[in-house]
């Protein structure tokens, strides 16, 4: 008999490199995955309420009563099309620019941009959004000039070589460390 495995994860590693390795391990173990989708820095909130056994997320730290392994790092990169930069930031990418012109977000709970803007201008700045929950949206949505956004840069490696997408900033990416948490109980199956 199969059981199933409640994890939480961020739609980024879903859409990059977590549903293989998803798919290598329900291949070999008697499980059923069930995924839920959140933000990286809010999925340990699923760890902790019992909702999921495991979880990727921005947490170093342990819950109470939790094993956290690192997983390394997701690199993300500020990124839109040619025309997009030329429109919105002609004069350079500076917070009256960044204020201005349209970001993307995953939800509500997305901080990417937010944090990546904290670093380039040293303060706050106020953004302009659309909320599109899904990192191919965001791409599509990138290509076609909505909108700025932090795209793994794993998925739009191809974009940015082909020039179809640029960086804003060149050489300025911001790599969020992820980890694997999972109940100490739970140990032998979400391992």
């Amino acid at each position: 008999a199969r059981v199933t495995l409640p994890i939480a994860v961020n739609a980024d590693s879903l859409a990059t490199w977590l549903a293989p390795a998803l798919t290598a391990f329900a291949a070999q173990a008697p499980v059923l995955v069930d995924v839920a989708v959140d933000d990286q820095d809010h999925t340990a909130e699923w760890l902790r309420s019992g909702m999921v056994l495991a979880a990727v997320t921005s947490a170093a730290h342990p819950a109470t009563g939790c094993n956290c392994h690192p997983l390394g790092a997701m690199r993300y990169v500020a990124a839109a099309s040619p025309d997009f930069v030329k429109r919105h930031f002609a004069a350079g990418v500076r917070a009256i620019s960044l204020a201005q012109a349209p970001s993307l977000v995953f939800n509500s709970k997305d901080e990417l941009q937010a944090r990546w803007v904290r670093r380039q201008c040293r303060r706050h700045v106020e953004l302009p959004r659309h909320t599109l929950p899904s990192p191919q949206a965001f791409v599509t949505a990138a290509l076609n000039g909505m909108g700025w956004g932090l795209h793994p840069q794993a998925l739009v490696a191809p974009h940015l070589k082909s020039g179809t997408l640029v960086e804003l900033v060149p050489g300025t990416p911001l790599d969020v460390p992820l980890y694997w948490h999972h109940w100490v109980r739970e140990s032998a199956t979400a391992q």
